[in-house]
């Protein structure tokens, strides 16, 4: 398990901390060891722990080695040792260290961080005659590394209750450990997936139902129509809220994925990062150094889902531009264009993640990985390298191994694919320190803007708390079922009156020519989304049956809102630039949109053009 970077470090720039803190679930913050996947570690530790004797155990408290606390035992108002273990196997990328290894975990009771516990594993630990300092000179050895060689141990883990790991980078100067660090993923990775759920109890629901607005129906059908959406707006409009209150209002209470009082286990934050300029933080990679593949928490997200085909899944990119979104993303945007309807109904798409990651033999790994993704063994894992060595010496399929067999087949014969039941809700700030978005980018989207009203008295009376519901939204309402139109209709899953299709081409066609001359003009991606939405708008009006009623919402389903909505979603993010570039389309769309009584689009389109200003100098775009 990932332990925070740098904190044992050597031969390299700071101070380390020497220790990482055992925090919650739902932390934003990245390299924090949660207490979910801590439970491997403490375990171990306990089974591995020591009498506690101050008179025999030394422990530095605070960052480098400022503060100490030796055989005169601790300040009690500063601090408190809760366990000390000592480990007689220890390796260091897969090099056993003949000397022994001191691990405590420590209360902290300064008022700062008062109630925190760390798991310390400083240098300077001592207990008796055993020391760390003497496991790290023979590590230097084993590890043929000089005494100024920079290197720094990143990860963790405990096999078998009995064996400490330790991962390990070496770098030839400290720039190129800096540089390998920096091409780890960011998103906690987790070696050994924790399928006991010791921390984890069912959360009771809080309401019967959650009522939806008209703007979380307008989310509804375009997650239909699409699994892809962008909501743009200024920071604190309650875009990522947003996210997680669709996932609580479609997670159900089966005791599995509503175990986290904050967070639904149908819901996944990622924090983008500025310096994110490849896949690898989404997807994973290969490392250079040990081999090994890496798998992030999307990568298990993605798993999960596929255990609940009939509950949607959302994950929340959030800020999603502080990155070229081309770069990062840019083989889900591949991916998401793939989707292809079966006969059976279901949608499959290419692999975002390899096959070959699940087959590679030439890897030491190519077991461990279903381990990591969070497949369930068969039978309970004591020792992984122990069951790893014996499914490989095995005659049968690793499948044989797992009670998700089937999926293990699948990952072998397909890769790691998009599920029909998981939706991508990207949150976007437009200010200076982020970055656009290009066409190719809005045009795979589904895109919504945010915007905060006026505040008035009722502020005070209204209930934002977020939880589970009783009676939570049906899965299909949200889940795509549709790709194409043409196969939908040539199917006979929807028809269209030729009067329908006469206005819908008519559409089309009367925007491309309000953008004749432009680059904004669109194409056949466009059509076909006109229709999945028109038709998904009608196919939640016939799921819900009485229920909208109940919310007091009316689901517009007339085509001329639905031109209204094409034109928000898919047609004006598209349009971006200066005056002599955008006015003449703008003013065209802006006459049409009012003939047509396309309120939104026309309330936007008079922003828009506002934007150039009275000297016509200025820069226009969608986005607030």
């Amino acid at each position: 398990m990932r332990i925070d970077d740098f904190s044992l470090a050597f031969n390299c720039p700071g101070c380390p901390s020497w220790g990482t803190a055992i925090v919650n679930q739902d932390t934003k913050k990245v390299h924090l060891i949660k207490k979910d996947v801590a439970s491997n570690i403490v375990i171990g530790m306990m089974h591995k722990c020591v009498t506690l004797n101050t008179h025999d155990f030394s422990l530095p408290i605070g960052k480098g080695s400022r503060i100490y606390y030796g055989n005169t035992g601790f300040d009690e108002a500063t601090s408190e040792p809760m366990l000390v273990s000592v480990f007689d196997k220890v390796f260091i990328n897969g090099i056993q260290i003949p000397a022994s290894f001191v691990m405590t975990i420590i209360r902290d009771k300064a008022e700062a961080h008062k109630g925190r516990l760390q798991i310390k594993y400083t240098p300077k630990l001592k207990y008796g005659a055993i020391s760390n300092e003497d496991f790290f000179r023979e590590a230097i050895k084993c590890l043929h590394l000089s005494e100024e060689t920079p290197w720094v141990i990143y990860d963790i883990d405990i096999a078998g209750q009995e064996e400490l790991h330790f991962k390990a980078l070496i770098g030839s100067d400290v720039k190129d450990l800096e540089h390998q660090m920096r091409n780890l993923p960011q998103i906690e990775d987790v070696e050994v997936a924790d399928h006991t759920d010791i921390l984890s109890t069912p959360i009771e629901p809080t309401d019967e139902t959650t009522e939806l607005d008209s703007r979380e129906y307008a989310y509804m059908a375009a997650i239909k129509t699409k699994p892809f959406l962008i909501l743009g707006g200024f920071s604190g409009t309650g875009k990522s809220l947003l996210v997680k209150s669709l996932a609580f209002t479609t997670c159900p209470c089966d005791g599995v994925l509503n175990t986290s009082e904050t967070s639904p286990g149908n819901y996944l934050l990622v924090s983008v990062k500025p310096n994110w300029h490849d896949a690898t933080d989404i997807t994973g990679f290969r490392s250079s150094v040990n081999r090994n593949y890496y798998v992030t928490d999307f990568m298990r997200f993605l798993v999960k889902a596929k255990l609940h085909p009939n509950v949607p899944f959302f994950v929340c990119l959030d800020e999603m531009n502080l990155a070229p979104v081309e770069e990062y993303f840019a083989d889900f945007l591949s991916v998401i264009e793939s989707r292809k309807r079966k006969k059976d109904g279901t949608i499959v798409t290419d692999a975002i993640v390899p096959a070959s990651v699940f087959n590679d033999k030439d890897y030491a790994d190519d077991f461990d990985v279903f381990l990591k993704i969070g497949l369930k063994p068969i039978n309970e894992v004591k020792d992984i390298t122990e069951f790893t060595a014996k499914v490989k010496e095995s005659d049968s399929d690793e499948s044989e191994f797992f009670e998700q067999s089937w999926l293990v087949e699948e990952l072998k014969r397909d890769g790691l694919t998009i599920p029909q039941n998981v939706i991508i809700i990207g949150t976007v700030n437009m200010d200076d320190t982020t970055n656009s978005f290009s066409r190719k980018v809005i045009d795979r989207a589904m895109t919504f803007e945010t915007i905060v009203g006026t505040f008035d008295s009722s502020y005070f009376d209204s209930d934002v708390t977020l939880g589970y519901v009783k009676n939570y939204r049906k899965g299909e309402l949200f889940i795509s079922d549709e790709v194409r139109a043409t196969e939908m209709m040539e199917d006979g899953r929807f028809t269209l009156s030729d009067e329908e299709k006469n206005r819908i081409i008519g559409f089309i066609n009367d925007i491309n020519s309000d953008m004749e001359g432009t680059p904004f003009k669109i194409s056949y991606r466009i059509l076909n989304e006109t229709i999945l939405l028109y038709r998904a708008k009608q196919k939640i009006v016939e799921l819900m049956g009485e229920e909208e009623e109940n919310d007091g919402v009316e689901i517009n389903t007339d085509l001329n809102s639905i031109f209204d909505d094409v034109l928000m979603q898919k047609v004006l993010p598209r349009i971006e630039g200066d005056f002599e570039k955008c006015d003449k389309c703008l003013v065209k769309l802006g006459d049409r949109a009012e003939r047509m009584e396309w309120k939104q689009s026309s309330e936007k389109i008079e922003f828009m053009i506002k934007r150039f200003g009275k000297d016509h100098s200025g820069f226009t775009s969608f986005w607030n």
